[in-house]
């Protein structure tokens, strides 16, 4: 490792800011208090934007918008901003901005999304991640081990060999071992198994999907991968994480299974406190307010360049009510992740999680992919250890919960590989419209 005080001097700015985030959570705030600075910094924000950001003008013009609140539950009268409004109006949100640089989203299910974001903005998720790892006692710079994807913005050629050099040296900076979530094969997964063995990190972090099938194969195949007296917490994120999931994980390491929640033009939005169902939101930068059908709508109350104003994530949640979620007990995942499946000769909506859940308790089963056709028939893709057919395990599970359904409209087939989105994450569901 490089010296101490030289790493301190390069994350010197990160880290003060980090100190000052935790000062701020320590000191004992009423849920009122929180809501009256969520309010005041609302206001700062919302001021600010429909003055400086041509877009927020026309925003606040279009929907005869309040230039303050005075409650938070007026930012449910608020129009709900989503992917689609951000493209259609990319010239009135960029032409003002200045040093700035841009990060796409949905590019794996739709048009990509173009945000605009600032170096501040990043340092500021910094802390917001590591405040939420100091729960668990993990401070910056500890050992971590790391599955993940995004190789594929390295970029080709000669810049790309360079990017990807340049990950590697910060990686070694910030004592982090990153192993590939692409490539999650039976063969990449024995090589993960002996890295994993030889290793003692404070933390292990990465997809849902990849810390599932790296658990389920030592689990399966009974493996050693030796007693980890430093290791804290295995770390899930970016992708939904079902009950199965923790129990699986915290079995197999022996250690609290966390849930890190975000998305990619947010940053961290919460984090587990205490237990995988305590997952407690940033409140000093995000207010959280849910819809009539569960969706969280996310704002932005830090600086940034442009902030997001009841902004829509598509996912479910499970809240305790209150004018600003402060706490999110489940994330169910995506709005659209329901199946449609034919009971009784009618059709009837379930959530995906039926099926993620069924077929990751099946012996073998380390991928899987459920597409409901325009027709409404299911086709079910999955990877296995064994050479098993597993509609009747299947069929046997999901009878449990509805003994009338009709099994034609499902059809099985064993693949080699189940293909990933370009970050690398897995697409369990597809729902063809």
């Amino acid at each position: 490792m490089i010296d101490h005080m030289l790493i301190k001097s390069l994350f010197r700015k990160r880290l003060r800011l980090l100190e000052n985030k935790k000062k701020l959570y320590q000191i004992s705030k009423s849920v009122d208090e929180i809501y009256q600075y969520q309010i005041n910094h609302f206001n700062n924000i919302w001021c600010k934007a429909v003055v400086e950001i041509p877009f927020y003008k026309f925003w606040k013009k279009k929907y005869d918008l309040p230039i303050y609140i005075n409650n938070l539950d007026e930012l449910k009268d608020f129009p709900v901003l989503k992917k689609k409004d951000i493209q259609e109006n990319e010239n009135l949100i960029f032409s003002s901005l200045k040093n700035y640089s841009t990060i796409s989203t949905g590019g794996s299910s739709g048009t990509p999304t173009r945000f605009p974001i600032t170096k501040n903005e990043s340092l500021n998720s910094y802390a917001n991640h590591y405040l939420g790892r100091g729960w668990w006692g993990i401070k910056p710079l500890d050992n971590i081990i790391l599955f993940w994807g995004h190789s594929h913005l390295f970029g080709d050629g000669l810049k790309g060999k360079i990017n990807k050099y340049k990950r590697l040296l910060y990686d070694w900076i910030i004592n982090t071992k990153r192993l590939s979530a692409y490539d999650m094969s039976l063969d990449s997964m024995e090589r993960y198994c002996q890295i994993l063995k030889k290793s003692n990190p404070l933390m292990i972090m990465g997809y849902t999907s990849a810390i599932y099938k790296i658990s389920k194969y030592i689990y399966e195949n009974n493996l050693d991968i030796k007693n980890k007296p430093k290791l804290k917490c295995v770390v899930v994120t970016s992708e939904t994480v079902s009950k199965y999931d923790v129990n699986l994980i915290e079995e197999v390491f022996n250690v609290p299974c966390v849930i890190e929640y975000g998305m990619a033009e947010t940053g961290v939005i919460a984090h587990s406190m205490e237990s995988s169902e305590n997952i407690k939101v940033f409140w000093d930068t995000f207010i959280g307010i849910k819809d009539k059908e569960n969706v969280l709508n996310i704002t932005t109350i830090n600086k940034r360049i442009f902030p997001l104003i009841n902004y829509k994530t598509d996912d479910i949640v499970e809240t305790k009510d209150s004018q600003s979620i402060l706490e999110i007990k489940k994330i169910l995942g995506r709005k659209n992740d329901f199946i449609k499946i034919k009971v009784n000769k009618n059709f009837i909506e379930v959530h995906s999680e039926l099926f993620t859940h069924i077929l990751k308790s099946i012996k073998g089963v380390m991928d899987f992919k459920v597409i409901q056709m325009k027709n409404l028939s299911i086709e079910i893709k999955y990877v296995s250890s064994n050479n098993s057919n597993i509609s009747e395990l299947f069929f046997d599970e999901i009878n449990k919960e509805f003994n009338a359904i009709d099994k034609n409209i499902f059809s099985f087939k064993q693949v080699n590989e189940i293909s990933k989105t370009i970050a690398g994450k897995a697409k369990w569901i597809e729902v063809q419209n």
